[in-house]
């Protein structure tokens, strides 16, 4: 399982994700527990030292037990969401309306236009969770005006003249 995580998911998933945001913000990511050494050292453990029972990261816990409180070591996972739902509904409601208003989905002819104003409007109304669904419809949207309709037209090099 771990050289399936190491080959698979950290390099396409997490550690890409780290770094393409990193770059974007101008931010060197150091990320923690990836020097080739320890990585080299916690594949040769056997399961046993790194988990108890079902309980992960047994020895990290150990190890860091007199740096940090028992609350913290043994708190449940939790992950890190962005509140998407509500950015759509309070700050971003007028982007949405804007980025996804029918006369641009219209011209673009890439989406039905009623079926997202619908989707809009029920994700409004809280009759579904299309959240997720309308930040992406956004995110193509926004990617065709920055990379398709504003692409500058280069002009044509003018011939060389060799005199």
């Amino acid at each position: 399982m771990l050289y399936l995580e190491a080959k698979h998911f950290l390099a396409d998933h997490n550690l890409n994700y780290t770094d393409k945001m990193s770059m974007a913000q101008g931010i060197e990511v150091r990320v923690p527990f990836l020097d080739l050494d320890l990585v080299d050292l916690a594949v040769r453990l056997p399961p046993q030292v790194k988990m108890q029972g079902m309980h992960a990261k047994a020895l990290l816990k150990r190890a860091m037990q007199p740096l940090l409180p028992a609350e913290i070591l043994n708190r449940p996972k939790t992950g890190f969401g962005a509140p998407l739902r509500h950015w759509l509904r309070h700050e971003l409601r007028e982007m949405v309306h804007d980025v996804l208003s029918p006369q641009s989905l219209k011209q673009r002819g890439i989406f039905d236009a009623a079926a997202v104003q619908r989707l809009v409007t029920a994700n409004e109304r809280r009759s579904i969770d299309g959240s997720y669904l309308i930040f992406s419809i956004m995110c193509i949207e926004m990617w065709m005006r920055t990379f398709v309709d504003s692409r500058v037209a280069v002009p044509a090099a003018e011939p060389l003249s060799i005199s």
